[in-house]
């Protein structure tokens, strides 16, 4: 293995059921040197996730991983080995015959062997697991208890993998958490705690000093995990993985569901600790190679099962052989250069299935020529749309939240939107972007009275929603023509309704569409203009994709014929390549219906391929507003620029 920490040879997982077999990840071989980090891209469904649990020894029942395969030697072939004597068979059956493997070996002692992860014992497996390797889940709400504080949960595989007394347990998660600078250093609270105190006084406050450190440290370790924000929780799970200093370090999509800057400092804090003393590898699986770019030194995509291509960053990021990664690369939007449509991975591959879903024909196509927007198209499309008249106007809208105490006393009040005043014209995409927490969907909500107001005055066409009873048909009326698609399509849709009846139920609700048949072709029009089949109707939401189903979302969205709709970070749950389709589809659909958008992300990257004019919002307030080419090239506040310095870039040569 020379200094390789990790080489898989021929890994094969599949899934089977009475009715089929499927395989997820299809004999893949790939290596991890002493210090480096890996990047692992692809979309949803590649097996990504599957090999990092492989790895881990944890895929799920009834998956399992196949050692020996037999199913890709050719029949003549067999007929060719029954004439050879048991030698020479066994040498030319070789060619064929593949055994998976994963050869894992520790840093932490050199003159050990590797050992194969595959054929050693569960006991001996778990020696491994948690101690020498480690993994950061996706999700980190979902992968902490909630019922346990953060000192139990950081303690417990301390305690499980070293000979150590609780106390000492606790001392060491301290570190840990000053380490992944959840906590500041014991320096940085004392300098904190002396500010506080004249010069003279110094002195004689050493033991209150140590006290207030004591306190601080106690308070994080005490809380439990809805207390945190995602970047905390983040960083808590990273704790826990690098806490019996392993040697492989597996990180599965960590920054996912966090916003730029988050993302920013995950993305930094984890290259720190693999530069580190800790002569730490890892394996980060992510399915933006924007991200990867930030991280990585080795990269291997996949895409259905498969390994596609692998390299060096710089070979696979400069120079992508498959058509697959030039898609990846092509569809990512970017701040440098607004095109009229993205690129998607269907531009560059076509690919034939059987009945069964596996692929009988990939093939590489030229993609079109990308046609850019230049500066002087966009100034006057902006001009132009001045002259349209303001479908929606604000004006110094505030929105409260009481915050209360232990008995339910009201202690004080949250704003999170405060005295905010804007206008959107027809036609217009106006860009909302910020961080979580920053105000966006509360903003969003109370424009659409989901939330009330708690003062302030909300003008669409020439009506002032806020001041309108819930119980006024007249609010029923408007509300056909304001519609929202939410975050995420998998919430969004109730998984005990067809897809159909869920784009049909606005139009029930409302009395609109005329009788059932003609309700039913509005559904089969809007499903077609949204690029579904008509004759999926009776689908269910579990039987469709990510992307499908935010299709489906959006076409419930357009089923009252609106004027108005927000798009409340519709695209951040969707993979690069998917999410490149959805927002090309809602500029089609503002073109032919003329429909006005607020699109809100986190994203900036997206943000600038959507809007007209953008708006950061921070804490509440507008940080500043502008046009997409002022807000990018220009920014004016401090917070914005940060934003932008945040989201990963490729190069100027990646980009071209």
């Amino acid at each position: 293995m020379d200094n390789k920490i990790l080489d898989v040879h021929h890994l094969t997982v599949e899934f089977s059921n009475q009715k089929r077999t499927t395989v997820a990840v299809n004999n893949i071989s790939f290596s991890l040197q002493k210090g480096q980090v890996l990047g692992c891209v692809g979309e949803s469904g590649s097996g990504k996730s599957v090999t990092s649990l492989a790895l881990m020894g944890l895929v799920p029942s009834p998956g399992k991983i196949r050692n020996l395969r037999f199913d890709n030697v050719p029949v003549r072939f067999w007929l060719i080995l029954l004439q050879m004597d048991c030698l020479a068979g066994i040498l030319f059956l070789r060619r064929f015959l593949t055994a998976g493997e994963i050869c894992f070996r520790p840093a932490k002692g050199q003159s050990m062997q590797a050992v194969d992860l595959l054929s050693i014992p569960p006991e001996e497996l778990r020696y491994y697991r948690g101690g020498e390797m480690a993994m950061i889940f996706q999700e980190p709400m979902s992968s902490l208890n909630p019922v346990y504080n953060i000192e139990f949960q950081l303690t417990e595989a301390i305690l499980l993998h070293q000979k150590v007394t609780p106390e000492q347990a606790k001392n060491q998660a301290i570190s840990l958490l000053q380490e992944v600078r959840l906590l500041p250093s014991d320096e940085q609270l004392e300098e904190k705690y002396i500010e506080t105190f004249p010069l003279e006084n110094k002195g004689h406050v050493r033991e209150k000093i140590r006290t207030y450190l004591q306190e601080q440290k106690e308070a994080i370790l005490k809380r439990y995990p809805h207390e945190l924000s995602g970047g905390q929780l983040q960083r808590v799970m990273i704790a826990m993985a690098i806490s019996c200093n392993p040697t492989l370090l597996i990180a599965d999509e960590p920054t996912t569901a966090l916003d730029v800057t988050v993302q920013a400092e995950i993305l930094r804090l984890l290259r720190d600790l693999c530069k580190s003393d800790r002569e730490m590898s890892m394996v980060f699986i992510s399915h933006d190679l924007g991200v990867i770019n930030e991280i990585a030194d080795q990269i291997v995509v996949m895409y259905e099962g498969e390994i596609v291509e692998q390299g060096t960053k710089e070979e696979v990021l400069n120079y992508p052989q498959h058509p697959y990664t030039k898609g990846l690369l092509a569809c990512r939007p970017r701040l440098n250069s607004r095109p009229e449509k993205l690129p998607t991975v269907s531009d560059f591959l076509r690919v034939e299935k059987d009945s069964q879903g596996k692929i009988i024909k990939l093939q590489e196509i030229t993609p079109p020529a990308v046609k850019f927007i230049t500066l002087q198209e966009e100034e006057s499309r902006i001009a132009g749309l001045q002259n349209h008249e303001n479908i929606l106007s604000v004006e110094n809208l505030s929105v409260r939240f009481p915050v209360k105490g232990v008995f339910g006393q009201v202690k004080t009040f949250f704003n999170a939107v405060d005295q905010v005043s804007f206008a959107v014209k027809q036609g217009e995409t106006l860009g909302l972007v910020g961080e979580s927490g920053c105000g966006k969907s509360t903003l969003a909500r109370t424009i659409l009275r989901l939330i009330p107001a708690t003062s302030g005055n909300i003008y669409f066409r020439g009506e002032n929603l806020a001041k309108l009873n819930p119980s006024d048909p007249k609010l029923r009326l408007l509300r056909r023509e304001l519609q929202i698609v939410f975050q995420n399509p998998y919430n969004s849709l109730n998984p005990r309704l067809s897809i159909g009846k869920a784009i049909l139920e606005p139009m029930v609700i409302h009395h609109t569409g005329g009788n059932s048949q003609k309700q039913r072709q509005r559904v089969e029009y809007l499903l077609e203009r949204v690029k579904l089949d008509p004759n999926w109707f009776d689908r269910y939401p579990h039987q469709l994709s990510g992307g499908q189903r935010q299709r489906v979302c959006i076409a419930r969205a357009l089923a009252l014929n609106p004027q108005f709709i927000i798009c409340d970070e519709s695209v951040s749950a969707l993979d690069v390549s998917v999410q490149a389709e959805v927002l090309n589809l809602l500029k089609e659909l503002q073109q032919e219906f003329n429909l006005t958008y607020i699109f809100i992300s986190h994203d900036l990257s997206v943000v600038r391929f959507m809007s007209d004019r953008i708006m950061v919002m921070n804490k509440g307030k507008i940080e500043e507003m502008g046009t997409a080419n002022e807000i990018i090239n220009s920014p004016q506040s401090d917070y914005t620029r940060k934003l932008i310095a945040s989201i990963p870039q490729f190069t100027e040569s990646l980009a071209s």
